[in-house]
């Protein structure tokens, strides 16, 4: 009996090494092992939140498409179906140990053209006294007097 390579041991005996296999099928393949990932996560979490699915059906498709064509289908999601999808999983408590999901939520902000929040950074507009509103502390006697002088303008 001949002598079979461990694909594990010896990665170029993997599939893609295989007599007739496709060019790029490791890459199919990753995609849909990683679509069935985020599928199997986000059933896990559908099915801890009561009625999710039936208030939240674009997750509950975007369940079956990961499940179905692999991680590849969210690029292909229109951006208005898209946006409604993330601001559906952005309601429900997802684990920040799920790396599933947490891949879901990066790809579909990539996707979407919004940066991630960790690449976001915050810009802070000049002070302009204008636009600024100033509270300080007053007594109740202070706050009396101009109510009284404010309901007498009037």
């Amino acid at each position: 009996m001949p002598h079979l390579p461990d694909p594990v041991a010896d990665p170029s005996a993997g599939p893609a090494a295989s007599p007739g296999a496709h060019p790029g099928a490791d890459g199919v393949d990753a995609d849909r092992l990683r679509g069935r990932m985020m599928a199997c996560s986000l059933r896990a979490l559908l099915d801890q939140v009561r009625g999710s699915r039936q208030a939240m059906p674009h997750l509950a498709a975007l369940e079956s498409a990961l499940m179905q064509k692999g991680a590849g289908c969210i690029e292909r999601i229109p951006p208005h179906q898209l946006a409604r999808m993330h601001n559906q999983l952005r309601v429900l408590p997802v684990s920040e140990h799920d790396a599933a999901l947490l891949e879901l939520n990066e790809r579909m902000l990539r996707a979407r053209g919004v940066a991630s929040p960790q690449q976001q950074t915050m810009h802070i507009a000049p002070f302009d006294p204008q636009a600024t509103v100033v509270i300080s502390e007053g007594s109740h006697s202070d706050f009396m007097t101009a109510l009284e002088e404010s309901r007498a303008a009037r």
